[in-house]
């Protein structure tokens, strides 16, 4: 029996529907996590031949989920997968993917410099093109990850701009090709792959929609249209049971494909039926009067979107609106360490928001000189520690035992944590005369040259992964204080903290997936997620509107609310009723409804050496832009 939980009459009405498309337009701190889980507990408990499938965008959002959706229903429910739209996409190809030359056991590549190095081979098989390609390989990289998000079909046009360079599609389809050939996939090609897959092969795609009679999105806008077309081969059809949360006054990913336009292609799509959400349980009555002032100024919204309402009740002693002007970033930077300190305020209950990583950054320098324990929130593809770096090389190869690149970057961490030098060319020559295993001709060579300090990892190593392949148990043990001997008696610095992160994602994969997870399953799902460990109990968060999106914060400061600032130059250089300055004024509404209790604005009168006016947002909302 499901478990009793209180929802109003919105949330009733999208909890209780039953088939067919239905958009539900959700604003900030509306409850539709919990509606969208109400739901699908509901569809599952209804009947045993409903099985529902979950795309979300980050891995912790999935996890949060689930858990959700397992006390909901009071058991862990088999019929409800619960991921990230990579994360699909890499299951599909792992079970299909043969039918593009892709084997199972195709590993992930995080770091740029990995890809960079396949973009080169490249590069050198394109003749006379050669010399019309930009020299700049980031840039480049990053073109490539703009065609993957856009869908890219490999012809001169595409939906993002009209003329390509001559080059670009042999560029994307030898780039394409020297991933297969290498059974390597990147972010961007999962997605290309897994649709490529479903619309060449319709064995398959009918297949993969047989396993789900149901499909939720959450935070649908933020998809591009890689993701969407995706999503179009799993729900083809105009009355395809697809249960779809969005809001599109909360659109701040333009620069990764998504757009205001992915709504006019739902409801072109599908026959869809619409319930708002309109309800706040987040933001105190004052915050939602900003943020409806604010966002009427777009023009490019959902026709008759409601304004959101509040349904907090807001009990501080604090004002809940301030708004500062200071002198100079410096002087920002110092009043929010005074002011924190003033109002004594739990550094953890706090965040600092801005529009940029700079003066995000900024600001965290100065209040950890403050004596703050400031943590930035930003991406890490990889761990750092050797120890960690050894445990996970150690995996990659144990699934791939003839990776060549992943036997080098094995050495280098080996010879990180253990002070021995081992020589991956030797490794792979010794390996190609007994069978090629790389993994335990590496092991066997450092054991000739083992010191003290190592004993212990290498032991586990040849016990877990080179004689048998018990993942689960050696990962357990080595997040469960394993790690501490692999250390020795030198700081390897970030260990402690890594393995708290890993112990964290391997608790999230595991209740999702199973101990029957395959090895190369479980290693796609821990490519897939940030190794940034959480921040300290006594931390003062910091990060930029963009990392802050779906969290909510007791106390909000919100900083570098100048023009050309937030909004951008750049932004204000296009118009100012341009697409990306609707752009930034969402994204100054998801900032200020982060708030659960109090708000406090600042600007410096100049950035970067020059003056800066009040933001118009300021205005637009109703603050007092000229103090």
């Amino acid at each position: 029996m499901i478990a009793s939980v209180q929802l109003n009459e919105n949330q009733c009405k999208a909890a209780s529907w039953n088939d067919g498309p239905l958009l539900v337009l959700a604003g900030p701190g509306s409850g539709k996590t919990e509606g969208l889980t109400m739901r699908m507990a509901r569809v599952i408990e209804a009947s045993e031949h409903t099985s529902a499938l979950a795309l979300t965008f980050t891995t912790k959002a999935a996890a949060e989920m689930r858990q959700r959706l397992d006390r909901l229903l009071g058991r862990h429910a088999d019929r409800a997968h619960l991921c990230t739209f990579h994360s699909f996409a890499g299951d599909v190809l792992r079970q299909h993917g043969s039918h593009l030359g892709l084997r199972p056991d195709f590993s992930l590549l995080t770091l740029d410099e990995d890809r960079i190095a396949v973009l080169e081979d490249v590069i050198e098989n394109l003749g006379d093109a050669r010399e019309a390609i930009p020299t700049d390989r980031k840039n480049l990289l990053n073109f490539v990850d703009q065609l993957f998000a856009e869908s890219y079909a490999c012809g001169a046009e595409s939906s993002g701009t009209a003329h390509r360079p001559e080059w670009v599609p042999r560029l994307h389809q030898l780039y394409c090709d020297a991933l297969v050939a290498g059974n390597r996939l990147d972010f961007g090609s999962m997605l290309y792959f897994a649709r490529r897959l479903l619309a060449e092969k319709p064995g398959v795609a009918r297949v993969v929609r047989l396993g789900w009679t149901h499909v939720c999105v959450d935070e649908f806008q933020d998809t591009n249209r890689a993701q969407y077309d995706l999503l179009r081969l799993i729900a083809p059809g105009r009355r395809h049971n697809l249960f779809v949360v969005a809001d599109d006054d909360q659109i701040i990913y333009q620069w990764n494909g998504a757009s205001p336009e992915r709504l006019q292609d739902l409801r072109r799509d599908y026959d869809l039926t619409t319930v708002q959400l309109p309800e706040c349980y987040r933001c105190p009555t004052p915050i939602v009067t900003l943020a409806n002032r604010l966002i009427v100024h777009n023009t490019r919204r959902t026709p008759g979107k409601l304004p959101i309402t509040s349904r907090h009740d807001a009990s501080t002693p604090h004002a809940i609106v301030r708004y500062e002007v200071l002198a100079s970033p410096e002087d920002e930077a110092a009043f929010l360490a005074k002011d924190i300190t003033n109002r004594g305020l739990s550094a953890a209950e706090c965040v600092v928001l801005g529009r940029t990583a700079r003066i995000v950054n900024g600001v965290a320098t100065a209040l950890r000189q403050a004596g703050f324990d400031a943590y930035l929130a930003r991406r890490k593809s990889e761990f750092e520690s050797p120890a960690a770096r050894v445990l996970l090389e150690a995996l990659r190869l144990a699934n791939a035992r003839h990776d060549r690149d992943i036997l080098r970057r094995l050495c280098f961490a080996w010879e990180a944590l253990a002070g021995a030098p081992i020589d991956p060319d030797a490794v792979a020559a010794a390996a190609a005369l007994v069978g090629g295993d790389f993994l335990r001709m590496w092991a066997d060579a450092a054991a000739e040259r083992l010191s003290g300090r190592a004993a212990d990892a290498l032991a586990r190593i040849k016990t877990d992964l080179v004689d048998a392949l018990a993942f689960p148990a050696i990962v357990e043990w080595f997040v469960d204080q394993g790690w501490q001997s692999w250390n020795g008696e030198e700081d390897f610095g970030l260990t402690e903290e890594e393995a708290g992160t890993w112990k964290m994602l391997h608790g999230e994969i595991e209740p999702e997936y199973g101990r029957t997870l395959p090895l190369n399953a479980y290693l796609l799902q821990l490519d897939l997620a940030s190794k940034n460990p959480r921040p300290g109990n006594d931390a003062l968060r910091c990060m930029t509107v963009h990392a802050a999106k779906g969290l909510g914060f007791q106390h909000v400061y919100l900083i570098g609310m100048a023009q050309d600032v937030f909004p951008s130059f750049h932004a204000l250089r296009s118009g100012a009723q341009s697409r990306q300055v609707e752009e930034e004024r969402r994204s100054c509404f998801v900032a200020i409804t982060r708030v659960e209790e109090t708000l406090t604005v600042t600007r410096s009168r100049c950035y970067y050496g020059r003056p800066k006016a009040p933001s118009q947002f300021l205005g637009e909302m109703g603050l007092d832009a000229d103090t």
